[in-house]
């Protein structure tokens, strides 16, 4: 009887020990903010939203001298009406994108390209810039790349200079296993 008796205690304190466990290993998600909720960049540009412009994934791609850079990324229209969204970037020249009601621009299309002179940022860093639409302004910070990573090669103005790059290639060497 003592035996039967210690046994179903076991049991209860095995029962309440896998109960704290599992509480305790799925307990995180009610204090903490689900990182899938965060509305957030999932690339290297920013998001921003202007009056009815909505801009996704952009970001400034320029040339080995920082002084002209290339936008890229997609302005969005949600408006049914034209829209003109002027970018002014550091002490650059500003530029305006123009996009149909209800439509988009996407400025890695060879149609769209929108290239702006005397950025002046080197890449790396972010470019203090201002976001007017429909007489609403945004300040933003602004990603700047080069042609670092390949996938923005295609977008540096004047073209990639590879002797920028060529020190990233990994050599070959040889061991002598000693």
């Amino acid at each position: 009887m003592i035996t039967a008796r210690m046994t179903a205690g076991r049991r209860i304190a095995a029962s309440l020990a896998v109960a704290a466990l599992a509480f305790g290993v799925t307990s995180c998600g009610a204090i903490n903010e689900q990182s899938t909720a965060t509305d957030y960049a999932a690339s290297d540009g920013i998001n921003v939203d202007v009056a009815d412009a909505e801009v996704r994934n952009l970001m400034f791609v320029t040339n080995a001298e920082a002084t002209e850079a290339r936008l890229i990324g997609t302005v969005v229209n949600s408006s049914d009406s034209d829209l003109n969204l002027q970018i002014k970037a550091a002490n650059a020249t500003p530029v305006t994108v123009s996009v149909p009601a209800e439509g988009e621009i996407k400025l890695e299309d060879d149609a769209n390209e929108t290239v702006i002179s005397n950025l002046n940022v080197a890449a790396g860093r972010h470019a203090d810039t201002q976001f007017t639409a429909s007489g609403t302004t945004v300040d933003f910070s602004v990603p700047v790349v080069d042609g670092t990573l390949a996938e923005y090669r295609d977008f540096v103005p004047g073209g990639h200079d590879e002797s920028t790059t060529e020190h990233l290639t990994p050599s070959h060497t040889t061991s002598s296993g000693h």
